[in-house]
């Protein structure tokens, strides 16, 4: 089973069409029909009842539906993560932002598990990629805001 299998059988049991999934999803039709089939083989079923022009999910088909659409949506939730931290920061801030942070959240304010550490010695600011837990005070985005707002600053040394 492959996730662009699911994605087609998605669009063909919305449409309720081949030809309609398959200009929405800019493939051939008769690539849309393989992708079922495969569908239809990697699981053992008919997923849907093809009646001349007219197509009708089957039992089957109305099961895979939702379980279909959670992988998808868990599919694409990873992607975004993953795609999401490219746009994170990490390495090391310079002075300027950890001592911008450093006052208004206090070593103690900051949580381990946030994924920051304040070296004593350097006087840098690290993050990691680390996610902060659930629950959590402080979170990973609150603290990329500040060192963000605070980057453009040079360092007085």
């Amino acid at each position: 089973m492959e996730l662009q299998h699911l994605r087609s059988f998605l669009e063909v049991s919305s449409e309720m069409s081949f030809t309609r999934a398959a200009k929405k999803l800019n493939y051939a039709q008769s690539s849309v029909t393989a992708q079922i089939q495969h569908l239809e083989a990697s699981l053992g079923a008919v997923l849907f009842d093809r009646r001349g022009r007219r197509i009708a999910l089957t039992e089957s088909g109305m099961r895979l539906r939702p379980v279909a659409e959670r992988i998808v949506a868990l599919a694409d939730l990873a992607h975004r993560e993953v795609a999401g931290a490219a746009d994170r920061p990490s390495g090391r801030a310079e002075r300027p932002a950890a001592e911008a942070a450093g006052p208004a959240l206090g070593r103690a304010a900051v949580p381990r598990r946030a994924g920051v550490r304040l070296p004593a010695q350097r006087g840098r600011l690290q993050l990691t990629q680390r996610a902060p837990r659930a629950g959590s005070s402080t979170s990973q985005d609150d603290l990329t805001r500040v060192i963000r707002s605070n980057s453009s600053r040079t360092d007085p040394r």
